[in-house]
């Protein structure tokens, strides 16, 4: 009986160490990001900018991202992409879906999946969807794929950088290393880590 014990004590161990730092696509908890520019911290109420600001828009939007959390696991999983990271992009781009969109300022991003960018709110948005879940996780994990082929020899971190940038700017916006400090990424990043803390 001590032994089953034991055995299931190590699962559980095992279990817990690979949730909380699984991904193919580098370690968001080691990740360094200086957050949000002054004018997303501006265009959303904040007299304040960094992860200051993307961690408190990341809290804004938590409760509406726990309605789908475990969506973002299973879809995680499919990807092999640490949930927070979606649950991040969900946050940026549509305020964990609870943001009002003005459809004129919904952009497309490969494959004519839309985006929005940053919008003037005034239309409702609700479009949140395993499907529409897998097509933003889907996007990025193309873009990061296309960064590790054009340049293998950065690590699995960059990768996930350049594929961020590549993901709001488009696939030719990363050129070299210098290019992997967009605002979306900075945003994006200090939000899945502030998530990640939190249970994603």
């Amino acid at each position: 009986m001590s032994a089953l014990w034991l055995l299931l004590g190590l699962l559980a161990l095992t279990d817990s160490s690979e949730s909380s730092n699984w991904g193919c696509y580098g370690n968001i908890r080691t990740l360094v990001t200086p957050g949000a520019s002054c004018g997303i911290g501006r265009r959303h109420g904040l007299n304040y900018c960094g992860v200051r600001a993307s961690e408190r828009l990341a809290e804004i939007d938590m409760p509406y991202l726990l309605k789908y959390q475990p969506m973002m696991q299973t879809v995680g999983q499919k990807y092999c992409m640490d949930p927070a990271v979606i649950a991040g992009l969900l946050s940026r781009e549509s305020q964990g879906g609870n943001m009002l969109v003005n459809v004129g300022n919904v952009g497309n991003v490969g494959n004519g999946i839309k985006v929005v960018q940053d919008a003037d709110f005034s239309t409702p948005m609700s479009w949140i969807s395993e499907s529409r879940v897998s097509q933003i996780t889907e996007t990025l994990t193309i873009r990061i794929k296309e960064i590790q082929r054009r340049f293998p020899a950065w690590t699995p971190d960059q990768h996930l950088r350049g594929g961020l940038c590549a993901y709001s700017g488009g696939a030719g916006y990363v050129r070299s290393s210098e290019d992997l400090s967009c605002d979306f990424c900075n945003d994006v990043l200090a939000r899945a880590k502030y998530l990640k803390r939190h249970g994603f």
